[in-house]
């Protein structure tokens, strides 16, 4: 059975803007997912509100990414694939921005690639997928991170320079799959996702994986 990884934050974990509840397991996207590959298929789902990439975040240690990233890839080895969906949660951090996201989400896209944790000890491939540009942040976010929605209409190009960076130095391609070509964020809050937004997003997963797994 291939086994998909979806490792993310509250937008994997299913937090719904409008009720601040968890959507159903087949309403956020890693379900929307599953149902479009079949039972042929396992996805797995990390998501954990408030994740970064990298970054460590004051008075909460548990949620740096790259921290519990090699925990959950032993969990659930072997792997076929990785999908690592992050970056939304480091621009609200002081002094990070769409530059510092991109390159901690390529990190983790590396840590994956260089792991073990793929069918007889070899990587798993590993999907990046780029968040979309904020709505109109609340009053409290827009306090907080006065710079997170101007930077996160800059991700789409910092995901492609980082990966690109990559792929000079290293020669390695990471594929990317952009969500501002497939989903908006939620007026409510400007980050978060409605039921009809994980269904595009879980389409657009499925519709790449099915290419790179050869579904």
């Amino acid at each position: 059975m291939t086994a998909i990884l979806c490792y993310g934050d509250s937008n994997t974990w299913g937090y719904q803007a409008s009720t601040a509840e968890r959507l159903g397991r087949w309403e956020r996207w890693p379900g929307v997912l599953q149902r479009e590959l079949g039972d042929d298929v396992h996805v797995i789902e990390e998501g954990q509100n408030g994740r970064t990439t990298v970054f460590d975040v004051p008075f909460e240690a548990d949620r740096n990414g790259l921290t519990h990233l090699p925990v959950s890839l032993q969990t659930h080895h072997p792997l076929d694939l990785v999908v690592i969906d992050l970056g939304t949660n480091d621009l609200f951090l002081p002094g990070v921005n769409a530059y510092h996201a991109a390159r901690g989400a390529i990190k983790l896209a590396e840590v994956v690639l260089a792991s073990a944790a793929g069918r007889a000890d070899g990587a798993p491939l590993v999907l990046v997928v780029v968040p979309p540009p904020f709505a109109p942040l609340g009053q409290w976010d827009q306090a907080a991170a006065p710079g997170a929605e101007a930077e996160s209409k800059r991700l789409s190009r910092a995901f492609v320079d980082a990966a690109a960076a990559l792929k000079e130095e290293d020669g390695i391609t990471i594929p990317l799959l952009d969500l501002r070509d497939h989903v908006t964020s939620s007026p409510i809050d400007g980050i978060h996702f409605e039921a009809d937004g994980h269904r595009s997003i879980g389409n657009a997963v499925a519709a790449t994986l099915r290419e790179m797994l050869s579904l």
